[in-house]
């Protein structure tokens, strides 16, 4: 498509306009970039700029001769053609010697030189090769040796292409990676360390400078930071938002996570819990969604393959040193799939080290001269197009602008993204079968502090029951305790993240009391007790109060829910006693979940009062003593009576004898 070969404005720029496939000279020598190394020795051969395809018109090689010697020679030896990679790549690193298509000198040096330097502008004799060369399709090794009284002082090897019109060119693209991630914003003692401007001022300028669109790792923690009202505002999150406008972003959790030591730590819902909570603010602070491509640590194994399966993940980026010899091989045209320890396949691609390390050459027109006739040869013996994946965080900057600005002279080469190039058909093998690798895991270091973590987390969730609005004093904890899990902190900076959480939390659940009060004496069977709770923090606190008593009632219950003002509380609890006599009543405040203490305290009571019980038992007895009494009393006085009329009889009976 149009955008697929699109070159970027740095790159049209340097390119030369309408210059097709017949011949492509390249000869503007004021984009020349010069050899640091080349500037400095003596008898040394500089390429300039060279005819890359052969066409109509004779081939040019431009070259820069570094020496003070009079007596110089350059003996040109072209050989007959290679047509593979592997071929071309041999003879550029060791000069040929047979299958010469022609050789020829140049004697005096001083008849070539262009202008008052050290050019030299050799012509190659169309009349006597031209011909010869012109039908010998692939590459053709040029040797250049540079001599001085016959012994060779340097040897520069490039190659000349002529196309076979008969052969289709498969398409060489180009992908780039690059690492946007930033230091934790979110600190140890609940600040928070950033500078929005300078943060979107390098996004802008970074992806301002990158060739194509390029997939980046972004941790949404430094867009939490930002968003921050005393730190950012939204005009620099909309900056960022226009600079990330024609890039893809990795799926990331909402800090970098070392996902294999979590998972070995029996911690699979903290990894997925990140992966959701990062894709929830890109979308959030950004209005756009994460790639389903992640970027794999050196520890990742089969095992967190499956974890980052289920947190969305469906590709990924490696390196080199996690695959096999032959998976590099295969990768470097098509997708490679890896095995999950469940068996399922993941495709994935690894930037191509061995091109990261070819750009980084001194003599970097020689250097792309020979990778563009390499990937000439390539375009022509591979079946499908083939993509290169570039870290622009590792690769040479000036050798890429050399690589892009020859690639932008020939429609062959282009740009794609690693969303494109995960979905094209994976590498098979030569009967056609799909190959399946395996990831080569480092050992991973386990993670200290997982419990310690987790621990920490039910105390908040405990602490953000008991205010209200919870997100207020809660949000910057829950901050603390997301960052704490990030891979930049060792088990001692976890500790310090967990420690403040816990230190901020206990301070914020002390100053409670049950204030002290003197006796309260109950008159009646049932009464209202007075209770009064001081709170000391500045905010309102939602607590669980509970009374109880082995000699009180509450008729409205033990428990119940209330709100504590700052400052105090006077509280009405209606009791009835059971008996006379002194009893207390126990006060306890805990977080609504019951998880956190916060205080207790007593009330002593004293009850004048009698039961209903006792009353009837009273009654009774003085029903019963007041039957004795008079029992007692009839008793008595019938006793009395009978005394009185025995003595009546006896003096009757007196007088009767008298």
């Amino acid at each position: 498509t149009p955008s697929h070969r699109a070159a970027p404005v740095s790159v049209m720029r340097r390119a030369l306009a309408n210059v097709t496939l017949a011949v492509l000279l390249i000869a503007p020598l004021s984009s020349v970039i010069a050899s640091p190394a080349a500037a400095q020795i003596d008898g040394q051969i500089e390429l300039i700029a060279q005819t890359r395809w052969i066409g109509p018109e004779p081939a040019v090689f431009d070259l820069r001769i570094r020496s003070t010697a009079e007596d110089q020679r350059l003996e040109i030896r072209i050989h007959a053609p290679v047509t593979t990679p592997a071929a071309l790549q041999q003879a550029f690193a060791n000069p040929p010697t047979k299958n010469v298509l022609s050789q020829f000198s140049i004697t005096n040096l001083n008849e070539f030189t262009i202008g008052a330097g050290s050019i030299v502008s050799i012509t190659v004799p169309d009349d006597e090769i031209g011909d010869v060369i012109r039908r010998a399709h692939g590459a053709l090794p040029v040797v250049i040796d540079l001599t001085e009284d016959g012994e060779i002082v340097d040897t520069l090897i490039t190659a000349l292409l002529v196309a076979d019109p008969t052969v289709r060119r498969q398409s060489i693209d180009l992908a780039f990676i690059a690492d946007l991630q930033f230091p934790l914003a979110h600190l140890d003692d609940e600040s928070i360390s950033i500078d929005p401007n300078k943060i979107a001022s390098t996004i802008e300028d970074f992806l301002a400078e990158v060739p194509h669109s390029t997939t980046v790792t972004f941790t949404p923690e430094t867009l939490d930071a930002m968003a921050h009202p005393q730190i950012g505002d939204e005009e620099t999150i909309n900056r960022i938002m226009a600079a990330f406008e024609s890039h893809a972003i990795f799926a990331a959790p909402w800090v970098d996570l070392d996902e294999e030591a979590w998972r070995a730590a029996n911690e699979n819902s903290l990894v997925l819990d990140y992966y959701a909570l990062g894709q929830r603010q890109l979308e959030s602070h950004l209005g756009r969604q994460a790639t389903t491509i992640a970027r794999l640590d050196p520890n990742t194994d089969a095992r967190t393959l499956s974890l980052l399966r289920t947190a969305g993940v469906t590709g990924a980026v490696t390196s080199n040193e996690r695959l096999s010899l032959n998976d590099v091989t295969q990768a470097a045209s098509q997708p490679l799939h890896v095995l999950d320890d469940n068996g399922v396949a993941m495709p994935v691609v690894a930037p191509a080290e061995w091109l990261h390390q070819r750009l980084e050459s001194d003599d970097l027109v020689l250097s792309t001269t020979q990778l563009m006739a390499e990937f000439a040869l390539e375009s022509t013996v591979i079946d499908e197009p083939r993509v290169y994946v570039l870290d622009l965080d590792v690769v040479n900057r000036a050798g890429l602008d050399a690589l892009l600005g020859e690639m932008a002279l020939d429609a062959t080469y282009g740009f794609t993204t690693i969303s494109e190039l995960l979905s094209r058909s994976p590498a098979r093998a030569a009967n056609g079968t799909i190959i399946q690798g395996a990831l080569l895991a480092e050992p991973s270091v386990a993670i200290i502090g997982a419990s310690d973590l987790r621990l920490t987390e039910a105390v908040v969730d405990s602490y953000a029951t008991m205010v209200a609005p919870a997100h207020a004093p809660v949000t910057p904890l829950r901050d603390l305790l997301l960052a704490a899990a990030s891979s930049e902190l060792d088990a001692e900076g976890r500790a310090r993240y967990t420690s403040r959480v816990f230190d901020t939390i206990i301070a914020g659940i002390t100053g409670f009391e049950v204030l002290d009060s003197s006796r309260i004496t109950l008159a009646s069977r049932s009464a209202n007790v007075p209770i009064s709770i001081r709170n000391a923090q500045p905010l309102p606190i939602t607590v669980h109060f509970r009374v109880s008593s082995d000699k009180l009632q509450f008729p409205d219950g033990e428990q119940r829910q209330l709100v504590l003002e700052p400052g105090i509380t006077e509280l009405i609890i209606p009791v009835e006693t059971a008996a006379s006599g002194d009893a207390r009543i126990t006060v306890t405040l805990t977080s609504p979940d019951g998880r956190l203490d916060l205080t207790n305290g007593t009330v002593d009571i004293r009850s004048t009062a009698v039961s209903g019980l006792g009353l009837v038992i009273t009654m009774i007895a003085f029903v019963i003593l007041a039957m004795w009494w008079a029992r007692t009393i009839l008793r008595v006085r019938y006793q009395r009576s009978a005394a009185t009329v025995a003595e009546s009889e006896d003096m009757s009976k007196s007088e009767e004898k008298a």
